[in-house]
């Protein structure tokens, strides 16, 4: 009896634990390709912010020349002879169109628009500041007084008198439109356009015809 309770029995092996500072490859292979996505995702969202910027710059930012054109004139009075002394006294009614391309609104002032007989002008006019709002449109009506007086002697004595005598008189315009583009309120960029176009008047139903702009 003694024998049996003195009987040592073997104590059940352990169960073996991974030391703390060893990781379990299928763990380390996880964290591994989470750290490779998540570089993936990081890159991506760089390129991605830059294009994005690169097109703003491009784009947004780019400040490009507003539109300009003359889009009808009317004759509002016109008085014309031929004799004893040829001259010609008109008032023109001008409608312009200013195209803003850029994203920001364009601010004009210091506008003006002139007509010439040849190299002569003979009447000229301004209009007043403004704006065109981003990608928009705006119109400008312009009345310009014609007055053959401020010809020089020779030319009133020359050939005008035969233009009178056709019923045509050949005429050339020109306006300048200066002023700033604004961008966000950060960037403001001067430009200046102009326009030249040629026209005539028909004296005898006073009507304008054959008008180009360039």
């Amino acid at each position: 009896m003694a024998d049996q309770e003195s009987q040592i029995w073997p104590l059940a092996p352990s169960r073996l634990h991974r030391r703390s500072d060893e990781e379990n490859p299928t763990f380390k292979a996880i964290r591994r390709e989470r750290s490779n996505k998540c570089f993936v995702y990081v890159f991506a969202g760089i390129v991605l912010q830059s294009i994005v910027i690169l097109v703003f710059a491009l784009v947004v930012l780019r400040v490009k020349s507003p539109g300009f054109n003359l889009s009808s004139v009317q004759i509002k009075t016109l008085k014309s002879t031929s004799s004893p002394a040829a001259s010609f006294n008109a008032t023109l009614s001008t409608e312009m169109a200013i195209k803003n391309k850029n994203f920001g609104r364009y601010k004009f002032e210091g506008s003006s628009a002139s007509l010439w007989y040849g190299e002569f002008k003979v009447g000229e006019a301004k209009f007043a500041n403004g704006s065109v709002k981003a990608r928009g449109t705006r119109k400008v009506n312009v009345s310009i007084e014609v007055r053959s007086n401020r010809l020089p002697k020779d030319v009133q004595n020359g050939g005008i008198g035969s233009e009178i005598n056709s019923g045509y008189l050949n005429i050339i315009s020109y306006a300048k439109i200066s002023g700033r583009v604004h961008l966000m309120n950060i960037m403001k960029k001067r430009k200046t356009i102009d326009m030249n176009c040629t026209m005539v008047l028909v004296l005898k139903n006073k009507t304008v015809k054959d008008l180009v702009c360039k």
